[in-house]
């Protein structure tokens, strides 16, 4: 993932095994999202300094 299309809200087209795509040997729509994707048992402290608004991720 470039880092300048790894903005939260992105839309990507991204290329997917066949048997995941939408269409076998196309491209899906993606949407960048923000991690984790539901709460983590054991949080890092990544996502402990998010939770608290400490760090830097935009």
């Amino acid at each position: 993932m470039p880092v300048g299309r790894s903005a939260v809200g992105t839309e990507l087209r991204v290329w997917l095994p066949d048997e995941y795509a939408s269409r076998p040997g196309q491209p899906d729509r993606a949407r960048v999202c923000e991690v984790p994707f539901r709460p983590s048992v054991n949080p890092s402290a990544r996502e402990l300094a998010h939770a608290r608004g400490e760090d830097a991720a935009d």
